[in-house]
């Protein structure tokens, strides 16, 4: 029999969901009540698929170079802003007017952010994550990232 002639119950939290991980996304709500709408660093995401081995082989160029946290952090920032998040639902403000969410503003978000960044990096990897509406981000986890 073929994989396909099979059917079982009750397994549907167990299946990806490639439409919120490359599509929709989700709510990725930070400290201070900041939410990102994010992607998945996944094979589903189109922004990610068609760019990852640009991706991995600057990572590697970089690693190879020794290069600082930070210069990483940038390059990763930029990369996160043009492939992984797609808005801001409740963004930063500026002098108490509301940020319109861009590329570019989100990577200067993320360069600046701290606790941000590292919440974005810790969950946009594991597809399990995006299997409900919103994801939470605790600061207890985002600082042990």
């Amino acid at each position: 029999m073929k994989a396909e002639d099979y059917s079982f119950d009750d397994i549907e939290p167990l299946k990806r969901n490639r439409d919120i991980e490359g599509e929709t996304g989700v709510e990725l709500g930070l400290p201070g009540g900041f939410v990102l709408q994010v992607l998945a660093a996944t094979d589903a995401n189109p922004r990610w698929r068609n760019r990852s081995e640009e991706i991995t082989a600057e990572l590697n160029r970089l690693r190879n170079a020794r290069a600082s946290n930070e210069r990483v952090r940038k390059y990763l920032s930029r990369i996160y802003a043009e492939c992984l998040v797609i808005g801001w639902p409740k963004g930063p403000r500026s002098k108490g007017v509301a940020v319109p969410f861009s590329v570019e503003a989100c990577a200067a978000f993320l360069l600046q952010a701290d606790d941000a960044y590292a919440a974005l990096d810790g969950v946009v990897y594991e597809n399990k994550n995006f299997r409900t509406a919103r994801i939470e981000a605790v600061v207890e986890q985002v600082k042990k990232s």
